[in-house]
């Protein structure tokens, strides 16, 4: 029973160290006291205090530090809203005005533990008309927008983007809340180590360390090759580079990851064979040179040139010839008497004692 006064005095001295005096006077557009304006205080979407500004335009609140909204209502008059951050005792003058030619939005975003990197946009066909952060706590206060029907844009980063459509009226105050969800994570993909199975000697080996498809730089890799064992690091490109020195089993690990290349020896260049069975190799005489198909061609042409000027000249032969016995075997036909006393003209030349005697006899 007698912790109990104990109890009560330890809140009320808490209260009094932690709670600040803040006065808030009202007036309207004329410099005039705004007496009996309704004050309401608001936090979190809790109302807290509600009281009427006296005869001197005034209301005193005990306020703990942290934001708040305060409603302003009088008569003749559209609600007024304003943003109150209380940190200190304070004396805080508001005004009120008949007539506004724009339209403001004002609520809280919740989610966020930090809203530093938060903000809040109104858009009106795809353009920006007003864009703000809201504060330490997520509260937020937009005026002096055209009226028309927009979507509010809010987010934060590593939170999903929420949009809201409102309707924002001319003097009025639109009170849109929301609360973001945090973008889902997906899963720590594993890293990973890719090398090639097999490799040349002499050739260089490349080594790829990635983490999620993003390659990862800075990264020690070990490295156990036949010659000896050394540790390489990877660049921007995730890669590292190893030359493949000796042949034999290079082994390369990253953490748990183990990976292996096989080096072969030098490269052996095919070489193409010709289609022949196997017999004794014929070595051709040392004079004798290969004939290439270009020069046994020539060799051809120049043969089949030699044998057709040969038939042409037999053939000329053949016809000289025969035009010769020709004429000899056929004489004229009006030369035949001629050709029969030419003969007894030389038979009368080889035989003159012959006609001598034959004269001789005639006469006698």
């Amino acid at each position: 029973m007698k912790l109990f006064p104990v109890l009560m005095l330890f809140a009320l001295f808490s209260a009094s160290a932690f709670a600040y005096d803040v006065v808030i006077k009202v007036t309207v557009s004329q410099d005039t006291l705004a007496i009996g304006t309704n004050i309401t205080i608001v936090k979190d979407g809790t109302l807290l205090y509600n009281a009427r500004a006296d005869g001197n335009g005034v209301a005193s609140f005990s306020l703990d530090a942290g934001s708040y909204f305060v409603y302003l209502d009088r008569g003749g008059y559209s609600r007024h809203v304003n943003l109150l951050e209380v940190s200190k005792s304070d004396n805080i003058t508001y005004t009120m005005r008949q007539l506004i030619s724009y339209a403001s939005a004002y609520g809280q975003v919740t989610g966020p533990a930090d809203f530093s990197t938060a903000s809040v946009a109104a858009y009106a066909n795809g353009n920006i008309a007003k864009r703000t952060t809201p504060n330490k706590d997520g509260y937020y206060l937009m005026s002096y927008i055209p009226e028309g029907e927009y979507a509010l844009v809010f987010d934060a980063q590593g939170y999903v983007e929420k949009n809201v459509s409102a309707t924002l009226l001319q003097s009025q105050f639109s009170e849109v809340n929301v609360k973001l969800d945090k973008t889902p994570v997906a899963p720590d993909a594993p890293a990973t180590i890719a090398v090639p199975t097999a490799a040349q000697k002499q050739s260089v080996i490349e080594i790829l360390i990635a983490k999620g498809g993003l390659p990862l730089s800075g990264q020690v890799v070990a490295v156990k090759t036949p010659a000896g064992n050394f540790e390489v690091i990877t660049g921007a490109d995730g890669k590292a580079h190893v030359n493949a020195a000796s042949p034999g089993e290079y082994v390369f690990t990253y953490g748990n990851l183990t990976s292996k290349t096989i080096v072969e020896g030098a490269p052996v260049v095919p070489v193409q064979k010709p289609n022949v069975t196997e017999t004794a190799p014929i070595i051709p005489p040392a004079t004798e040179q290969p004939q290439t198909p270009a020069s046994t061609g020539g060799i051809v042409a120049g043969a089949a040139v030699v044998v057709a000027i040969m038939v042409i000249v037999a053939l000329g032969i053949i016809i000289f010839v025969a035009s010769r016995l020709a004429k000899q075997q056929k004489p004229k036909a009006d030369g035949k008497g001629d050709a029969l006393q030419h003969e007894a003209e030389e038979h009368k030349h080889a035989h003159p004692h012959q006609h001598a005697h034959k004269h001789e006899h005639k006469k006698q």
